[in-house]
């Protein structure tokens, strides 16, 4: 992933900052690109920006880009929540953070928050306790939520208070299953869901009451069974479950997509829908008939 970042030093930064405002009100610190930097974030930690002296530049700060900078602790944040009151956009991907405080909640405006590639463990006691779940309520204005590349096992419920996400990205974790609702009814926004590459053994049967999910992606997982209702989605446009273990197509599912071809996996009887079932044992043909196939073309 390329960031482009600020090659002025962090105080460096802000004094310019300060100065520019001083001459010009209009003239304010609306984005911090600091990606790559942890030479100046030795500790681990966000320190280097929990500085008094910076709040009058935190304040109209909308977008931060924290992206590989080694931080392995977001002690502070709190900090950072009260300073930066209109941040709408964080990205703390590529850093060794195993846990997320509950602090994070107190950023009430942040629309986005990427934590790709990190070492996150465990989200339970840090936001999916119900205490942590008044929390997570704070953030009804999230729309973009990546989490890709962790150890999540599990994703809390509470998760249905997000009710203005439109991206939601969980790939490459050890999740093992999702709560009903998530996603769910509460998400009429969300457009994209992507899930692949974790050890998913069923899609929650909510996901079918998304109105304007377009692009589920649940490849290479554990999943046994498609949900009931997958076949209702009017708003779908691509679905890839391709490298699961479905083994059978409900009525439904067949009337609207079509039986997968055996050679690439594909439904294409609904030609507004690329919906890919490769590496399945429903796409694959049996060896007799192959052997069938092969002898008539002979």
């Amino acid at each position: 992933m390329f960031i482009k970042k600020d090659l002025r030093k962090i105080p460096i930064i802000f004094s310019d900052a300060k100065e520019a405002y001083e001459k010009d009100p209009s003239d304010k610190l609306v984005e911090l690109r600091l990606a790559r930097r942890p030479a100046e974030f030795k500790q681990g930690s966000i320190a280097p920006l929990c500085q008094p002296h910076y709040i009058p530049s935190l304040i109209h700060l909308q977008k931060l880009s924290l992206y590989d900078c080694q931080i392995s602790t977001l002690e502070g944040i709190q900090f950072l929540a009260d300073s930066c009151p209109i941040l709408e956009e964080m990205n703390l991907g590529r850093n060794p953070l195993k846990s997320l405080p509950s602090e994070l909640g107190s950023m009430k405006a942040l629309k986005s928050l990427s934590l790709d590639d990190c070492e996150i463990l465990r989200m339970s006691n840090n936001f999916i306790t119900k205490v942590d779940g008044e929390k997570l309520d704070t953030w009804k204005g999230m729309e973009v939520l990546c989490l890709d590349g962790n150890l999540i096992e599990q994703v809390p419920a509470e998760m249905q208070c997000l009710i203005k996400l439109k991206v939601l990205m969980l790939r490459k974790n050890k999740i093992k299953y999702l709560p009903y609702g998530v996603p769910g009814s509460t998400h009429m926004e969300l457009t994209l869901f992507h899930i692949s590459t974790n050890d998913l053994e069923a899609l929650p049967s909510s996901i079918a009451q998304c109105p304007s999910l377009k692009m589920i992606y649940a490849n290479s997982n554990k999943i046994v069974q498609i949900p009931l209702d997958l076949a209702k989605m009017q708003s779908l446009e691509h679905c890839n479950l391709g490298n699961n273990a479905i083994i059978q197509l409900d009525d439904e599912f067949l009337e609207r997509f079509g039986t997968p071809n055996a050679k690439d996996g594909k439904c294409t009887k609904d030609e507004k829908v690329n919906m890919q079932l490769e590496q399945n044992p429903v796409s694959k043909v049996d060896k007799s008939q192959q052997d069938a196939s092969a002898m008539e073309v002979c």
